[in-house]
């Protein structure tokens, strides 16, 4: 995954879990769980009210105001329930609201009555919940307010016949007095805590974005850590491990990441050269130390470096540890110095071969017309002959040097490994190299198509199995085998001759290095400039007085594949 990617991502996320606008979900679900405790407490008031009372008390309007409560609170449980819309839920309780607490203000004296500071609770709670909602239900519950007191000055309703004996007609300035009074108060709670109510989305906004951009921060560092090809530890000043990356497990090979944390660096990590204490102390002091060294329990060497782990406040509180299995950097770096040196080897035997070649055969020519004259002795004879063999043995040592150094363009076209194989060992079987205490066996598919250059490739197959052959002198078993894997086809000999030393093996590829009397030391050199023409990999494992294996990959080509 690329940084845009990465990045797309992300924002993808953010957008999905952006803030919910108020109203949400959750505050409805909180606006009607406390609505019903504060009816279920008024309830539970009232009925303390009246079993400590001697007397029967005219509450049932009160009663039937708590059933109407719990009635709303019912359907709003449906409304919440089906998912209607969070906005469309908040106007519907909010209007229930007014007229739950108009009813409570009628039943307790209309403009006598000391619960109108009830209107601004719905107030504050709209003005929390939507942006300009105070405003509105301040306007609504002014006018429920002012209507209830008109109908009752008015007459228009009766008294409830728990007021029963109050003079309802007051003076009309004294009305006007009061409403003004509630509609101010109820516009200046609106404004106050529509601004609080702002200010407060505000903070949750900021509060979201910061949460959203630390989410995206970790998650890139983690997708980074979890994306580098290199291993990296983080340890407390003890050396405790904190955290391994997937690459760390790979190169120490380990399977349970858990179960080795808390373990100490030096018990995961530990190095043949190298000693941890004086490291340790060396990054405690800040310093950054790039070394090598070799891990005695996986006998890879690896390439470290070793730095301080520092807080927000820049404080060291441990270490990170950064490393990487140096083996197959070497072996690049090997084979391409030995590239290098094959292709300098190539002009030079390039250059000598067109040098030689010509005054060679002039010689080889003159020596068998002097053989042919007949006027010589038979020491003289077996001199010319001599120099005839040797000429012509040199001349095809110099044309090992051309075909290596100058193999031509390839011409790839589809080919048939399998069928080529066995044409291979059907030649071995007949040739010199094959003895009757040589045992072949060939393990191929029917089929394995790929393109390549036929005459290259023989040349590989011709040239391993030889020199397969020619490592078991006393007689043994060389098995071919070919496969596909992972989109690849890998070739491989496996004899069981006197195998190879350690220096022979690192150096098998380079033109001259032969262990056979009599070897040019070309075999493996040209195998190896035909497999790179391919662009495709050799590599030899082998032991001596154990075998060889020799394994050749090849690229499948798209229409092969």
């Amino acid at each position: 995954m690329d940084g845009r990617s990465l990045e797309t991502a992300d924002s993808g996320g953010v957008a999905a879990t952006a803030p919910s606008q108020f109203p949400s979900q959750n505050s409805l679900r909180w606006l009607i769980g406390l609505r019903l405790v504060v009816i279920s407490t008024l309830f539970l008031g009232i009925l303390l009210i009246q079993i400590n009372s001697q007397r029967i008390l005219p509450l049932r309007n009160f009663y039937g105001l708590i059933l109407f409560s719990y009635g709303l609170s019912l359907i709003y449980l449906i409304l919440y329930a089906r998912k209607l819309s969070p906005r469309v839920q908040t106007w519907i309780q909010l209007l229930g609201d007014i007229a739950v607490v108009t009813g409570f203000v009628y039943f307790t004296g209309g403009i006598y009555s000391p619960f109108s500071f009830l209107y601004l609770t719905v107030i504050a709670v709209a003005a929390i919940l939507m942006r300009g909602g105070g405003i509105i239900f301040a306007g609504i519950s002014a006018v429920a307010y002012g209507l209830l007191v008109d109908l009752m000055v008015f007459e228009v309703l009766p008294v409830p016949e728990n007021l029963t004996g109050i003079q309802i007609a007051i003076p009309v300035s004294r009305v006007l007095i009061q409403l003004l009074t509630n509609v101010v108060g109820f516009v200046l709670l609106a404004v106050l805590v529509s601004y609080l109510g702002e200010s407060l989305r505000s903070a949750h906004s900021k509060l979201h974005e910061e949460t959203e951009r630390t989410k995206r921060f970790v998650a890139l560092t983690d997708h980074v850590v979890r994306s580098v090809g290199a291993g990296i530890a983080a340890t407390d000043l003890d050396g405790k491990l904190l955290h391994l990356n997937p690459a760390g497990l790979r190169i120490l090979d380990i399977a349970d990441a858990e179960a080795i944390l808390e373990s100490n660096i030096e018990d995961l990590i530990q190095l043949e050269d190298l000693h941890w204490g004086l490291l340790k102390t060396r990054a405690r002091d800040r310093s950054v130390m790039r070394l090598e060294g070799t891990a005695s329990s996986t006998a890879l060497r690896l390439g470290m470096t070793v730095g301080p782990l520092a807080d927000e406040n820049n404080n060291v509180v441990g270490f990170i540890i950064t490393f990487q299995d140096l083996s197959e950097i070497k072996v690049e770096a090997e084979r391409q110095r030995m590239q290098e040196r094959m292709a300098a080897v190539g002009e030079m035997a390039a250059r000598m071969a067109h040098e030689i070649k010509n005054p060679l055969a002039s010689i080889s020519g003159s020596a068998q017309v002097l053989a042919s004259a007949g006027n010589l002795n038979d020491k003289g004879q077996r001199l010319l002959h001599i120099l005839v063999d040797e000429s012509r043995r040199l001349s095809g040592i110099l044309d090992g040097f051309l075909e290596y150094a100058r193999p031509g363009a390839a011409t790839f076209g589809p080919c048939d490994l399998s069928a080529m194989l066995r044409d291979c060992v059907n030649l071995l079987e007949r040739s010199d190299e094959q003895r009757d205490h040589h045992r072949l066996h060939l393990k191929v598919p029917d089929e394995l198509p790929l393109r390549g250059e036929e005459h290259l490739l023989r040349q590989i197959f011709w040239n391993l199995s030889r020199n397969a052959l020619q490592a078991m002198p006393e007689g043994g078993e060389l098995e071919i085998s070919a496969d596909r894997q992972s989109g690849r086809v890998v070739l491989q000999w496996r004899d069981n001759g006197v195998g190879m030393t350690e220096e022979i093996r690192r150096q098998a590829f380079e033109p001259f290095v032969t262990t056979r009397p009599g070897g040019t030391g070309l075999g493996l050199a040209v195998v190896y400039a035909a497999v790179a023409e391919h662009n495709g990999t050799v590599s030899i494992d082998s032991t001596p007085g154990s075998g060889t294996t020799v394994r050749v990959e090849l690229p499948l080509h798209k229409e092969a594949a």
